[in-house]
């Protein structure tokens, strides 16, 4: 049985590095990637899309935080796949899944992506809440309340986990992927 594990680490930025990244997605919608899913399609700013020196750097410190902290607490060495910045609007939910993700031709790529991250920005909203589905290791399931500021690290991989439905504001996130195979690490466009 494979352990879940919830690495939870507060206040990794402050509140107007989480302000300001909100404003850059309102500010740079030019930047936003189309996607095949309605789920994600022109809401999300991978990092590869941006040149703003302090986001990059940003967005660089939070990756090789949550590469230290895996390692540190489950011993998995694992490399940056892909980090982004996120708005889910009001109303807007995530049904359960894996991480997978289907190219724009209709394929499905299955990674090897082993763990996930989500820095909140904000929490000044209702619901958005991620939720893992009960199985063999979490027979209860689970539900995290995201924390503005506040990092979570999870396998995404081996956990089915959504988002309850968001109500009264939008919510921003800066999602985090890690592979455990290094030629399938993102590498560094600027």
């Amino acid at each position: 049985m494979l352990d879940f594990n919830l690495i939870q680490i507060p206040e990794v930025i402050t509140t107007e590095e989480a302000k300001s990244l909100i404003q850059f997605h309102k500010e740079h919608p030019h930047l936003l990637q189309e996607d095949p899913s309605p789920l994600y399609d022109r809401r999300k700013i991978p990092m590869g899309h941006i040149q703003t020196g302090w986001i990059r750097t940003l967005m660089r410190k939070l990756e090789y935080l949550s590469i230290a902290e895996i390692a540190s607490q489950t011993g998995h060495k694992v490399y940056p796949e892909q980090t982004e910045i996120m708005r889910h609007p009001n109303g807007s939910e995530i049904p359960w899944h894996i991480d997978v993700y289907d190219t724009m031709e209709g394929d499905t790529i299955v990674p090897q992506t082993t763990w996930a991250g989500v820095m909140y920005l904000n929490d000044d909203y209702s619901g958005g809440k991620l939720q893992f589905k009960p199985c063999e290791s979490l027979p209860m399931g689970f539900e995290y309340t995201p924390i503005a500021c506040e990092l979570v690290l999870f396998q995404g991989m081996d956990f089915h986990h959504s988002v309850s439905k968001v109500y009264r504001n939008d919510r921003y996130t800066l999602p985090l992927w890690f592979t455990t195979n290094l030629l399938d690490m993102r590498p560094d466009s600027k």
